[in-house]
Formats: structure tokens, sequence, C-alpha cells
């Protein structure tokens, strides 16, 4: 369908922004539309446009929603400031 090199993926994303008393950051959730190596359909990824967070804090699942959701349990009692450590001059 795609033509892609080996370790390449092509996904569609939903984007989403999450408001907090303490920041705000998106989420990124990538409907994976091509690739030879992925394991998964839906990763959604915490992220600050210029950095994304840390793998532990991603989420996955069969469909938007769940990734979503899997992500949000994630970062539920993160603060914002502590999903970007590098950005924290943001913050002050």
């Amino acid at each position: 369908m795609f033509d892609l090199n080996e370790k390449d993926m092509l996904s569609k994303i939903h984007q989403y922004k999450l408001d907090r008393p303490d920041g705000w950051c998106n989420i990124a959730v990538h409907e994976i539309v091509a690739s030879k190596n992925a394991q998964v359909e839906f990763i959604a990824v915490p992220n600050m446009i210029v950095q994304q967070a840390d793998k532990e804090y991603f989420g996955v699942g069969d469909s938007a929603e769940n990734a979503l959701k899997d992500c949000l349990g994630k970062i539920k009692s993160v603060e914002i400031k502590n999903l970007f450590p590098e950005l924290e001059q943001a913050y002050k």
C-alpha cells in the first residue's frame, strides 16, 4: 500500500489538549496506518510539541479511545512539569 523503509511508521494523528491547574500538555493519539514492525494499532503520546514524555507514559490500545484512556490513567497523578522535566524553565 505505502512504500516505506523497513523501520518507518506512518500514522494518522488525533490531537487532544489536557488542561490542568498546574499547566497543560498535548496528547497525540497515533493511529498506525502503515508499518512493518508496529505491535499495536494506536499509541497515545503526551507531548509539548518540542518534546514528548517518556515511554512509560504512552498509552496503547486497539482503538484511539482505549489508547487515550490508558495514557490518561498513567499520567493522572503526575504533574505536568514532571512529565517534561527538561522543560522545567517553562514552568517558572
